[in-house]
């Protein structure tokens, strides 16, 4: 909003006027580092907390401009604003991605970059006519209100869950579980390193060079060259008014383009790429075109007659009255239309298809941080743009030719484009099939915590028979606590569709239940002072017989928590065989240490209700020695486990030292997978420069078996424990 008042800035700060784009300069670049922060906390904790934090840091940073007393305060609020502008794009861009299914989503950033377009156009239009009339701090002044209205409705808004727009987990959705893979350091250089990623970050630092030059300095260059004979009082408005038209063109192609992308994309995964491509190549010479179209106006020629001075009630007058004769008078402005708004419609193909595209490709915890990466290359466009404008100004001898200058940016910006459209594809399957094996790993996981759960209430149940005799709160109380457990699994069964884990629930909290009910009459029975012995005989004789129905119920199956160690143990076997595939490995390292904690808490939890029992008999004391038995091999064995993943990540530590990163190891994994190759020796062929770093190589590769063989030493032998 600062553009159309910048002789009015330069006035009042008295600064020559190489330092007056200075400011939006540095409030472009800050917004495009501080998106890459933003980004990356968007896909590591909660979204809505960091968008609220985001939009404090703007909209304090407006107030701060409409209050800049010198130059320097007023760089120092664009950067503020500019810290929390970064975060809009890569926090907005992840939250619709989850919302909006992959078939709409051009569409729909497209929608949003229309958004986008008329906010900055309603900044420029505040700041052009209404800064005249109040002053350039009032716009800042209007829109800090807005913003903070808005900072108070974030508060209840609610944010999808990550991955939930993504077919391959719909079913984590339909069963309400969230998506937990969280970003990490190491899946930055992942994201990079992706080709398409590439190809898209690098053409946006030069789509973005044109359209910035056109959008600061068309108007600029309309006053200057153009429509110098206008009025003073109404040239400004009068050229932003045929820049606008240009931009009408922008908007038309994020409605028009974005949906013909959409329709094109059920067709072939590649299409939104083919389309941005064809279609910005077309622009370029349509560009051209309205350029070379245009020329000066002369207020003689327009049959106006204009006023020495005109009053502000009859500017709105004066500005339509031009703007119609310059069409009528001068045909080729209606040429600079037609052209302009052609050209600016293909010339939006790029806009949306790009979001939806980095959307499509990225996994659900990358998208944000992806997302600052290409609002980090557009913004680094054009903030160097607007930094070395007045040098190329200069250089090229006006801003006419540096605008024809910078539409041949779009060439090498139509060539990305084409590259990006023969790896998306690609990309696009590798996301697919890592996430329909993340939901497999979810689903399964959850499953087993249930079983866990409904493990933890037979328990309780059993538990309660020691203190059916002496101790009637402690019986009830853990008959409260299973029923509650058994609730709890019954409801979700039902709400998920597990049958076996509904009807098993449903059945064992009713006979918990009806167990309760008939213990508390007998123990009501008890309190009557009026009982013969016989009576509290014959009641007592009814509670050792409950105590004995509880005995002959279901047990806690602890058989199958030693098939829960075994399986543990198991998926180390697994990742002993896969250790050429070290990502693979390490999965199943990850999987066996979720699984003795798990069994490691409910041995602890066991075995604390057991030490509390006032009596056992003498099965029951072997079966708690056995128990601690399991706890205590268990515990080794997690200790030894944790151990040996730690390792397995110094190998991965050890590769990237060499040049060979995760991605690089998933890549090679996918393409040996259907063939019976050495892993390890295409390893080395791929990226052992020298001798020297071969051996290293190979040397890091075998110290896997190595470590394997340590974990063995220090894992306890296997034992059956009942």
């Amino acid at each position: 909003m600062l553009i159309p008042s910048y002789a009015v800035i330069q006035q009042e700060f008295n600064i020559p006027v190489a330092l007056i784009a200075i400011p939006d300069a540095l409030f472009i670049l800050v917004s495009a580092g501080f998106a890459i922060i933003w980004g990356y906390y968007t896909d590591r904790i909660n979204r809505t907390k960091v968008i609220r934090v985001g939009a404090f840091s703007w909209t304090f940073g407006m107030v701060l401009t409409a209050l800049s007393s010198s130059y320097e305060m007023l760089i120092i609020s664009r950067m503020l604003s500019g810290a929390g502008l970064g975060c809009v794009l890569p926090v907005g861009y992840s939250i619709i991605s989850d919302a909006i299914p992959p078939e709409e989503r051009s569409g729909w950033f497209g929608a949003l970059a229309i958004l986008s377009s008329i906010s900055n156009g309603t900044g420029q239009a505040l700041s052009s006519f209404i800064g005249p009339i109040f002053g350039w701090r009032f716009p800042f002044i209007l829109l800090s209100i807005i913003s903070f209205c808005i900072i108070g409705i974030l508060f209840f808004v609610k944010i999808p869950q990550r991955g939930a727009s993504d077919r391959e987990l719909l079913d984590l959705t339909d069963f309400n579980l969230e998506y937990s893979y969280r970003i990490s350091r190491e899946d930055l250089s992942e994201i990079v390193r992706k080709k398409t990623n590439r190809h898209l970050i690098s053409q946006g630092f030069l789509t973005v060079i044109p359209g910035t030059i056109l959008v600061y300095f068309l108007t600029s260059m309309l006053v200057l060259y153009y429509f110098t004979e206008l009025p003073p009082e109404i040239k400004l408005q009068t050229a932003t008014i045929f820049a606008g038209m240009v931009g009408i063109g922008y908007i038309l192609g994020n409605v028009i383009i974005s949906r013909a992308s959409d329709a094109l994309f059920k067709r072939n995964k590649r299409n939104r790429a083919r389309l941005a491509t064809i279609c910005m190549i077309i622009a370029i010479p349509l560009c051209l075109i309205m350029l070379f179209i245009i020329e000066p106006i002369e207020v003689s020629k327009l049959n106006i007659n204009y006023p020495d001075h005109i009053a502000p009630g009859d500017t709105w007058h004066y500005i339509f009255l031009t703007v119609g004769q310059i069409f009528k008078v001068y045909p080729s402005y209606g040429w600079y239309f037609i052209f302009g708004l052609i050209g600016s419609t293909l010339g939006a193909a790029p806009v949306a298809n790009k979001n939806a595209i980095m959307i499509d490709i990225n996994m659900p915890e990358h998208k944000g941080t992806a997302a600052s990466f290409f609002n980090l290359s557009e913004q680094l466009g054009k903030g160097f743009t607007l930094l070395i404008s007045f040098m190329l100004i200069s250089m090229l001898g006006s801003i006419f030719n540096m605008m024809v200058f910078s539409v041949f940016f779009w060439i090498p910006a139509a060539i990305f484009w084409f590259l990006a459209s023969r790896t998306v594809e690609d990309d696009m399957t590798n996301k697919s099939k890592i996430l329909s094996e993340r939901k497999q790993v979810s689903l399964i996981d959850y499953i087993f915590e249930l079983e866990i759960q409904m493990d933890r209430a037979i328990q309780k149940v059993q538990d309660s028979k020691y203190y059916i005799e002496t101790n009637p709160d402690k019986f009830n109380q853990l008959l409260d606590d299973a029923a509650k457990i058994y609730t709890f699994c019954e409801m979700e069964g039902v709400s998920r569709s597990i049958t076996n884990i509904e009807k098993k629930a449903h059945i064992l909290k009713l006979r918990t239940l009806l167990l309760k009910a008939e213990a508390n009459i007998i123990f009501k029975g008890l309190k009557d002072q009026s009982l013969t012995a016989k009576e509290i005989d014959d009641l007592n004789e009814k509670l050792r017989k409950l105590k004995k129905k509880i005995n002959d119920w279901e047990k806690s199956t602890f058989g199958e928590l030693e098939t829960y160690y075994e399986d543990a143990y198991l998926k180390i076997v697994e990742a002993r065989l896969n250790r050429q595939d070290l990502i693979k490995s390490r999965d199943k390292i990850a999987q066996a240490v979720h699984i003795y904690e798990r069994v490691k808490y409910l041995l602890i939890e066991r075995i604390e209700e057991i030490e509390e029992k006032e009596d056992s008999d003498e099965e029951e004391s072997i079966i708690f020695k056995k128990e601690r038995n399991l706890l205590e091999r268990c515990s080794k064995s997690l200790s030894a486990t944790l151990k040996l993943k730690e390792e397995i990540e110094s190998v991965f530590i050890q590769l990237k030292e060499h040049g060979i990163r995760q991605w690089d190891l998933r890549k090679i994994s996918q393409l040996t997978s259907e063939y019976q190759v050495d892993i390890y020796q295409v390893i080395v062929d791929t990226f052992g420069q020298d001798e020297e770093t071969k051996q290293a190589i190979l040397k890091i590769l075998r110290d896997i078996d190595e470590i394997f063989n340590e974990y063995d030493k220090t894992r306890p032998d296997y034992a059956p424990i009942f």
